[in-house]
């Protein structure tokens, strides 16, 4: 499992930042592979931040792997 980061999405490859989509907690990833951001809204994010299911880049890129988000804050 990769643990991801909180951080500057713009600005860094791999990391997270906390984000709201329909009233409902989520966050945003800049890909580890190739950077391009995304949502993970059509995921799950575990109290202790872990994921599920595994996160495919849909850019293509090919990264695919589980993943936590590291200092997560539900709330």
């Amino acid at each position: 499992m990769k643990l991801i980061p909180n951080g500057d999405v713009d600005s860094q490859s791999g990391v997270y930042k906390g984000a709201r989509r329909d009233g409902e907690r989520t966050a945003n990833l800049s890909c580890p592979n190739c950077g391009r951001v995304a949502s993970l809204s059509d995921h799950a994010i575990h109290t202790d931040g872990t994921v599920n299911p595994s996160v495919v880049c849909p850019y293509g890129c090919g990264f695919h792997e589980y993943i936590r988000l590291d200092k997560w804050n539900p709330n």
